[in-house]
Parts: structure tokens; sequence; C-alpha cells
């Protein structure tokens, strides 16, 4: 037996989705999948897996979420997702609550509800069958990161004290984790979900124990104070992706690839041919662009469908 543990970075997003089964059991999940799922196709087949599972650690704000097209893709594979924080969705899904565990050959996941971020927000314990209360490694999702935690304002000034003061416990609860075992935050540097996340795209509870600031705190009041000044600016359109998420995402199927524009010629096949549903992936530089934002409102704004003589549109960094 042989385990399969595989990281997929997507640098424009810093996001972080991930690959993890037993290769003697044919087995694999997905966790937190991107849009653009054929990676995760090309690598469970590298791999000699079948994809089974795939899971969500929340509903997100910052990216579409792959799961139903990846489901759809594969055939195989179920979507599980939180019913934790009076988690609602549009589509069809296998209910997840905190407790609960699934096997992976010689691989057991446990379901750990760690709000704060969001209200039904999921971590996931890896643990190896035989060993099953030594867990070695965590699936954090947007709770906990390296050098950050999630942020706990992105629904409403209403909603983000009680969801401080979840993620203050949260984070205590982490710290019950044994020094030894690995975390794997869905973000790595440069996401608007955290603060000054760090390089590293995982870490340990030993290593973050004394060195990540949001875990210094004793106090929720002043653990409040500071994850919400330190918090950057909420990208505008985090409100409308969570809806889109929640709802659930529409299934392309197999689109052919299309080439990344820099913000010049992305604006100019805006202005040509007008709205048209697009994907954004980008880095800092692009986003600070602008050319990008004043096309962007044309590109987001749009729920029109397309024309039969549009091209679809992505854009690059």
């Amino acid at each position: 037996m042989s385990l399969v543990f595989e990281t997929i970075h997507t640098e424009g997003l810093a996001a972080l989705s991930y690959l993890v089964g037993d290769d003697d059991e044919g087995v694999a999940a997905v966790f937190d999948p991107r849009a653009d799922v054929d990676i995760y196709v090309e690598m469970a087949r590298a791999k000699n897996v079948a994809i089974t599972h795939i899971f969500e650690t929340h509903i997100h704000a910052d990216l579409v979420s792959g799961a139903r097209e990846l489901s759809s893709r594969v055939e195989s594979a179920k979507i599980y997702l939180s019913q934790e924080g009076g988690a609602k969705y549009g589509f069809d899904n296998e209910k997840v609550k905190n407790g609960d565990q699934f096997n992976l050959g010689s691989v057991l996941i446990t379901a750990r509800h760690t709000p704060g971020h969001t209200p039904e927000h999921l971590s996931y314990l890896l643990a190896e069958t035989a060993h099953p209360s030594m867990p070695w490694g965590v699936f954090t999702g947007d709770s906990l990161f390296v050098n950050s935690a999630g942020r706990p304002d992105l629904l409403g000034e209403k909603e983000t004290g009680n969801l401080a003061a979840q993620q203050f416990q949260t984070l205590r609860d982490y710290l019950a984790l044994p020094d030894s075992v690995i975390i794997y935050p869905a973000h790595g540097a440069g996401s608007p979900c955290g603060a000054e996340i760090g390089d590293r795209l995982s870490s340990t509870i030993g290593y973050e124990r004394p060195f990540n600031p949001f875990l210094q705190f004793a106090d929720a009041q002043a653990f409040t104070n500071f994850a919400i000044s330190t918090a950057p600016p909420i990208p505008k359109y985090y409100p409308l992706m969570k809806k889109v998420n929640a709802e659930g995402p529409e299934i392309l199927g197999g689109l052919p690839r299309v080439p990344g524009l820099p913000p010049k010629a992305f604006k100019k096949a805006i202005d040509r041919f007008g709205p048209v549903p697009c994907s954004i992936q980008m880095s800092q530089s692009f986003w600070s662009s602008k050319t990008t934002m004043t096309s962007m409102k044309s590109c987001v704004s749009s729920s029109a469908p397309a024309s039969p003589n549009s091209p679809a549109i992505s854009s690059a960094a």
C-alpha cells in the first residue's frame, strides 16, 4: 500500500486543493476542488485510483467550486458537504456532520465542525485506520492558515462578532491537537481570505502554536479586535460568488481551453464582444490594473448568455 497525497496549487487565486487516497484499494478523495477539474482526473489516472469522494470544507467566496463539475466528469464520486451552521444548498449532496468518518483504504477521514470563517465550516482530520486516535494531518480549509487564520467578517457586520467568537474557540481547539499534526490549508500567501498568510503551503500545529499571531490570544474580544483590524479589503465579487457556490455552479462539461489575456487585451475583447462569461484567475498586479477593474464591471455583473459568435475569455496576469 502507498498513500496517495497530492497538493494542487492554483497560483492566481492562492488556492490549495488536495487529492488523497490509497492506491492499494484504488480509491481517492478530492478536497476543495477548483473549477478546472482536468488536473484531478489526470492525476487520479496517473496514480491508478478512482475518485469516490469530493469534500468541501465550506461554501467558498473567492473561487467557483469545482465539486459539481468533477462529480459530473468522473461519475464515480459523490459530493460531501457540511450540514452544520444552517447551511443550505441548491444541488444534491451527501450530508456531513461533526464527527462523521470516512474510510479510504488505510486512510481515515474525520469531520470536525470548525466555525468562525463561516458558520458551516468543516475541517477534516487524517489518520491511519490502524491508529484512529492519532491524526497525522488536518485539512483546515479557511479556518487555520500558515501564520494566519480565516477572516470572520465575510457575512456582514451583524454576523462578524459571533463568527469571531466562534473562530477564537475553533483556533483553541486546534491547539489541542498534537504538535506533530501537519496542517493543510485551502489558501496560501496572497489570498484575501486571511491576513498575511505565510509563504509555506503547509505547516504543523507545533510550529504554528508559538509563531502564528492568531493563536496568541487568551481573550476572545482581543482576538476579535485583532482579526477585524488586520483583515484585508473584501473583494467585491465575494458575496456573488458565495451565492453561486451555495446554489450550485453550472456544469459546463468538457469545454475547450482558451488562452489567458493580459489586461489590455482582455479589455479589448470585452469592448469588442460585450459581456461574456469568464474565468478570473490572476495575480495582485492584475487586480490592481485600472484597465482590469473597468472591464470587470462588464464581465462579473453580466448574467446574460454569450453570443454564439463570442469567444470564451479568461484572464491572466
